[in-house]
């Protein structure tokens, strides 16, 4: 009830253009009750504030109330893609001649099973 209650005050008009009366909010909630439910308080918070800022942003895939697209907005389910790594230092002279080698040593095996020598 206050996950659909928070997306009416958050979107106001799309909301109710998108749900007009009280019987198409019901089949909406009946139909992702179990997902709301399976969130804690923190995590509806977390992904009806997330989408809010979406749509302050301007981003266009948060301007009408997809409710699965904000549910997954409470778990941080963001792939490699979108994570901030560390930097990393550029490889030293003797790790690449190691790589190298170990490259080397794997194809020459590689090689020595095709049964056809590799020339360096």
């Amino acid at each position: 009830m206050l996950f659909f209650n928070r997306l009416q005050l958050i979107y106001g008009n799309r909301f109710t253009l998108q749900w007009p009366d009280e019987k198409t909010v019901m089949l909406g909630r009946r139909e992702w009750a179990h997902q709301i439910d399976e969130l804690t308080w923190d995590q509806m918070g977390q992904a009806l504030e997330r989408a809010k800022a979406k749509l302050i942003a301007g981003d266009g895939d948060y301007y009408w109330p997809d409710v699965g697209r904000i549910l997954g907005l409470a778990k941080d389910n963001r792939c490699a893609a979108y994570q901030v790594f560390d930097v990393a230092l550029p490889e030293g002279d003797g790790v690449k001649q190691a790589r190298q080698k170990a490259g080397r040593q794997g194809m020459s095996g590689v090689w020595a099973l095709m049964g056809a020598g590799h020339a360096e």
